[in-house]
């Protein structure tokens, strides 16, 4: 299945998390733990999904000073999650560091525009220019520093993948499957991901508030 799904469980109860692991099953094997999740249940949550065999995208969106960052993957090693995310507007100095601090054992993703952002949201912080070449210079910037892939919307993805390469990775959160209250802006379809050449997709509400999230995952294509 491309794009493949990592499930964000950005749940407060874990037993509900594992419970959710389990009734997924085979069928998903990625999931994203972000702050919700890690600030609740730290390492212990991401070591039992490993446990599990799943792979984790650790979704901390380290945000520092180049030898800070450093210093934060150091610590994050030890536990191979698959991914670690991190803002691209560090800078490139901050980039190089961090993806030395992989030591090549974890794909580092760099967040090129939160999709809650559009372009009135980034004339208030100051940064002019289109969003779609804000994120297309912000995913370069990540390539040329060593990094595996970026995570960008939907709507930047094409872009990314015929600019910068088929092989640099592209995950895109907003993946929606009703229309409704949303604090996010720059949001698609499943179909729309696949058909913009995205590697992986995260999905969390329209799959954990579910009454059928495993018929979510199976219908995904449909929608």
């Amino acid at each position: 299945m491309k794009p493949e799904v990592i499930v964000a469980l950005d749940l407060m109860d874990e037993e509900k998390i594992l419970d959710l692991v389990g009734l997924l099953g085979s069928k998903v094997s990625y999931y994203k733990v972000g702050y919700i999740a890690f600030y609740r249940f730290g390492w212990d949550l991401v070591d039992r999904l490993q446990d599990l065999g799943k792979s984790v995208m650790l979704d901390l969106k380290l945000d520092d000073i180049p030898n800070t960052i450093y210093h934060a993957i150091e610590a994050i090693l030890p536990h191979k999650p698959t991914f670690i995310t991190i803002h691209s507007s560090v800078g490139k100095e901050a980039l190089v560091m961090a993806q030395e601090a992989t030591k090549g054992e974890i794909g580092l993703l760099g967040i090129t525009l939160l999709t809650s952002l559009g372009e009135e949201d980034l004339e208030m912080l100051s940064i002019s220019g289109d969003v779609r070449d804000i994120v297309l210079k912000r995913a370069r910037l990540c390539k040329e520093s060593g990094l595996e892939g970026v995570v960008a919307s939907v709507k930047e993805a094409e872009t990314i993948k015929r600019e910068i390469g088929e092989d640099f990775l592209v995950v895109t959160p907003g993946i929606r499957i009703f229309q409704g209250k949303d604090d996010q802006k720059r949001t698609g379809t499943y179909r729309d991901a696949k058909e913009k050449g995205v590697d992986f997709v995260v999905i969390g509400r329209p799959i954990y508030d579910s009454d059928d999230p495993l018929g979510v995952i199976e219908r995904l294509e449909e929608v």
